[in-house]
């Protein structure tokens, strides 16, 4: 399951968490308004838990992305959900 970031909306980070039932190969990535790829937060095999991850408003070269509607997708197995978060600076 992927839960709502918080903060949100956020400045300068966010923290976003995610719960696993059973083992699971997990890719959490943010993504803009247009649909391009921002950054990969998550890309992994991961065993039953909770876990977290915190987004600092940057992209994959770790500069910062500008204010506005970004959305953050999770896929796990056949599990894909999608969620957006607001960066306010």
């Amino acid at each position: 399951k992927l839960f709502s970031a918080y903060p949100n909306p956020f400045n300068p980070q966010t923290m976003i968490s995610f719960e696993l039932k059973t083992e699971s190969d997990v890719s959490v990535q943010i993504f803009n308004v247009h649909g391009q790829l921002i950054k990969t937060l998550v890309n992994g095999h991961f065993t039953s838990g909770h876990y977290q991850r915190t987004w600092l408003g940057t992209d994959e070269s770790g500069r910062n992305v500008g204010s506005g509607i970004y959305f953050y997708r999770m896929v796990a197995g056949k599990y894909i959900s999608t969620q957006k978060v607001v960066l306010m600076k």
